[in-house]
C-alpha cells in the first residue's frame, strides 16, 4: 500500500486554524435560518472536516466534528429543510440521503454502531434520485447523476445486503469513463464474495490506494469530472473492511481500522 500520511497531515496542518474557528463560530449556525439550495451542506462538510483531522490523528477535533455533524443532520431532519428552494426540491431526496448517510457515519465514528437501516435508506434515496429527479435519469450522461448512483451502490454494498447491492449495480445503467471503471470494482466484489480471486484482491487494494489519495482527481478529456472524494475514499475503506478483512460483512466494522487504512 502506497503511504499518503505525510499528504494528509500536510492538509490538516494547513487548515488547522481553521477548525478551532469552526468549533467556535461555525458559519452554517450563522446562517440555518436562510432558505438553502444545499441543505445537506452543513451536514457533509463538516464529516468531512472531522474526517480531515481524523486522517491526520487529530482525534479530538474530529470527534467534536462528527458531533456538529449529527447536530446538523438532526435539526435539518427534524425541521424538513430539503425543501426550502426550488433547487432543493429538485435535489430531494438525494439531498436527505446525504444527510441520514453522514450521520450514521458520524455516529459509528464516535464509537457507535453503523446503523445499516439508516445506510439502506441513504441507498435507496439516492437510486431514487438518480431515476427520477435529473435530466438524463432515463439514460445517463451526466457525471453526477453517475456519481450519485455510484454512492448508491456503496451504499447498499455498506449494509451488506448482497442482493440489493448487486440488483442495482448490475442494473443496466449507461456509466463511461471512470464512473464505468469503478462500477466494474463493486460489480466485480459483490458477484465473487466470499469466494474473491486473489487477483481481484490485489485490484481492489489498486483501486483502494487510488481513492484514498488526498490528492484523488479524474480528468475526462482534459477536464475534472464529478467525483465526490470524500465519501468515496471512505465508503472504499469501509466495504474493504466489510468484505476483504472482516470474516462476514454483517461482523460490525471497526472505525479505526478503516480511518487508519485510509489515511496510511
Amino acid at each position: 500500500m502506497k503511504s499518503y500520511r505525510n499528504q494528509y497531515y500536510r492538509r490538516w496542518k494547513d487548515d488547522e486554524a481553521s477548525f478551532d474557528g469552526i468549533l467556535s463560530n461555525d458559519i452554517f449556525e450563522e446562517r440555518w435560518d436562510r432558505a438553502s439550495d444545499l441543505p445537506a451542506m452543513p451536514v457533509t462538510v463538516r464529516l468531512a472536516d472531522g474526517l480531515a483531522c481524523a486522517y491526520a490523528g487529530d482525534m479530538k477535533r474530529a470527534l467534536c466534528l462528527f458531533e456538529l455533524t449529527i447536530r446538523y443532520a438532526d435539526r435539518r431532519e427534524a425541521e424538513d429543510r430539503f425543501h426550502d428552494t426550488e433547487v432543493a426540491e429538485a435535489g430531494y431526496p438525494c439531498n436527505l440521503a446525504e444527510t441520514l448517510q453522514a450521520r450514521a457515519y458520524a455516529r459509528w465514528l464516535l464509537g457507535e454502531g453503523l446503523d445499516r437501516d439508516q445506510v439502506r435508506k441513504a441507498a435507496e434515496h439516492f437510486v431514487e434520485w438518480c431515476l427520477t429527479k435529473p435530466d438524463d435519469c432515463r439514460r445517463f450522461v451526466s457525471p453526477v447523476t453517475m456519481g450519485f448512483y455510484l454512492g448508491g451502490i456503496r451504499a447498499a454494498a455498506v449494509t451488506g445486503d448482497i442482493d440489493y447491492a448487486r440488483q442495482i449495480a448490475e442494473a443496466p445503467h449507461r456509466f463511461t469513463d471512470y464512473h464505468a471503471e469503478e462500477r466494474n470494482v463493486w460489480v466485480r466484489l459483490l458477484t465473487e464474495y466470499p469466494r474473491v480471486s486473489a487477483d481481484f484482491r490485489k485490484e481492489f487494494e489498486c483501486f483502494f490506494d487510488r481513492v484514498r489519495d488526498p490528492d484523488f482527481q479524474v480528468m475526462v478529456r482534459g477536464y475534472p469530472t464529478f467525483v465526490r472524494r470524500d465519501w468515496l475514499a471512505l465508503d472504499t475503506g469501509i466495504i474493504r473492511e466489510m468484505y476483504l478483512v472482516n470474516a462476514s460483512p454483517l461482523d460490525p466494522v471497526d472505525p479505526k481500522a478503516v480511518i487508519e487504512a485510509v489515511a496510511y
